[in-house]
């Protein structure tokens, strides 16, 4: 396979994932940093889940009426097919590389490097918000970057948040939403997970915006990118051991939690109403 398109698919997994937004409900009381289309969703946990099963289940069917947008699925099999063989990889090996990764390095460690992967996503944030007339928000990006680059020593340490530059959550994919592009027909990609055709697109442009891209070293370069995945999956544990536990359709509950959030994202919205919890099991 070409360097250039292992690179991107790589690469357009971990924006897929920052990109999808922070967990909503106060996302600093978390131990983990959290981020990803996943953890887009707001879930309720299993202490206030309904003790009937079927109970909980309606709860869910209702929020979904309720809450998400007309799904454009017309590659469902297929995008189930690639839905289990993501679920599979995840088991087998994605998730106890992220589970080792994290027994393994102490907390500091982890945050440094959850920051250091936050800051070389701020050049996709900056010209999404450039590319959506939002001028002021784009400078404040521009000056984050270059402070925690450089005081933040190549963003390990959160400086620019100190001082007063906040962080955003912008990808191209939502400036194509904010020019009216619609989101198409919805997609399961090959360990990247969920997506549409305009999200796609603009994980195209998410790679080229990316400063680890433009290392020379090969091996530096890729293990830039593969230290990029863990960091993701690390950050999605606790949003996928919900998941993981919930007794319905998984593929239908991704389906509808991703597209409410880029939504949201795409309409500048809060993360909207939490996704009732469903039939948790052992």
């Amino acid at each position: 396979m070409n360097n250039k398109v292992a690179a991107l698919m790589l690469t357009g997994g971990l924006y897929a994932a920052l990109g999808g937004g922070a967990m909503a409900a106060g996302g600093d009381n978390f131990e983990r940093p959290q981020g990803g289309p996943a953890a887009g969703m707001v879930v309720a946990t299993a202490a206030t889940a309904p003790t009937a099963s079927t109970g909980a289940d309606d709860d869910f069917g209702e929020w979904e009426k309720e809450t998400t947008p007309e799904v454009s699925d017309p590659l469902e099999k297929i995008n189930r097919g690639v839905f289990w063989f993501n679920e599979q990889a995840d088991r087998f090996v994605i998730k106890p590389v992220a589970k080792g990764y994290d027994w393994a390095l102490p907390k500091p460690v982890k945050r440094g490097v959850s920051n250091v992967f936050d800051n070389l996503f701020t050049p996709v944030v900056a010209v999404s918000d450039l590319l959506q007339g939002n001028f002021q928000e784009s400078a404040e990006d521009v000056g984050r970057f270059v402070v925690n680059s450089t005081v933040g020593v190549v963003g390990i340490f959160d400086v620019a948040t100190g001082w007063g530059l906040e962080k955003r959550r912008e990808d191209i994919g939502q400036a194509f939403g904010a020019w009216g592009i619609g989101s198409g027909p919805y997609l399961v990609l090959p360990i990247l997970g969920p997506s549409s055709v305009r999200d796609g697109v603009g994980l195209v442009g998410n790679y080229f915006l990316s400063p680890q891209n433009y290392i020379e070293d090969d091996g530096a370069r890729w293990g830039v990118i593969l230290l990029g995945g863990i960091d993701t999956r690390y950050r999605l544990l606790d949003a996928s051991t919900v998941l993981e536990q919930a007794a319905l359709d998984r593929y239908a509950f991704v389906r509808s939690s991703y597209t409410q959030h880029r939504q949201n994202l795409v309409e500048n919205k809060d993360a909207g109403k939490a996704v009732p919890a469903a039939s948790f099991g052992q």
